[in-house]
């Protein structure tokens, strides 16, 4: 009789090892309050729509997309961000251009409230490249600044942009990652504040 319970104990311990020891997913977002100065200018007098980013498929979901040789995607095991790559790119815009700017409006308010200007965002990369036995964060989006009356953007182009790592850390990358997108978010203010 206690030779029949040994086996179901057995099975319990093994299931609750294999359960216990998943490992844990790490999360990362972009954090542009570290790059901030400690004055921000005086804020532009326009309300800025900030549109939803248009990503490519590989960026649509959480995975941290990793390059470890040329022509491959793959995904991080254990790490991902906290939101899709679009998704934090568009919070991070809206973020950023709040205490810069008169208003600033989620995408929805597009029918709803006049504004001055649109910026519509496509991320083509926002990955962390291997070449050679070098790491690198590698941020690649277009973009523009529309007026929503109609005419001529205001702004456009691309930022194509690669930092380089120290180690293929993710702490390292995410941090390197912030930084791209701060710079491009600061250049994308001054071309706001030298619009005629």
């Amino acid at each position: 009789m206690k030779n029949n319970y040994w086996p179901i104990i057995c099975a319990l311990l093994i299931l609750t090892g294999c359960a216990s020891s998943a490992p844990k997913t790490t999360v990362y977002t972009l954090e542009l309050d570290k790059f901030e100065e400690t004055v921000v200018e005086e804020s532009l007098p326009v309300s800025v729509l900030v549109e939803n980013c248009g990503v490519r498929d590989a960026y649509k979901t959480k995975a941290i997309v990793a390059s470890p040789a040329p022509y491959e995607l793959t995904k991080r095991a254990n790490a991902e961000w906290a939101e899709s790559a679009g998704t934090l790119l568009n919070s991070s815009i809206r973020s950023y251009l709040s205490p810069r700017c008169g208003k600033v409006l989620p995408p929805e308010w597009k029918s709803r409230i006049a504004y001055d200007y649109s910026v519509l965002v496509y991320l083509e990369a926002m990955t962390q490249v291997k070449r050679g036995q070098n790491w690198f964060a590698v941020l690649r989006l277009s973009y523009e600044v529309l007026p929503q009356k109609g005419g001529e953007a205001v702004a456009s182009g691309r930022f194509d942009k690669a930092l380089p790592l120290e180690g293929g850390s993710l702490d390292n990358y995410a941090a390197a990652q912030s930084a791209l997108v701060r710079e491009w978010l600061d250049g994308l203010l001054k071309s706001l504040r030298a619009r005629p």
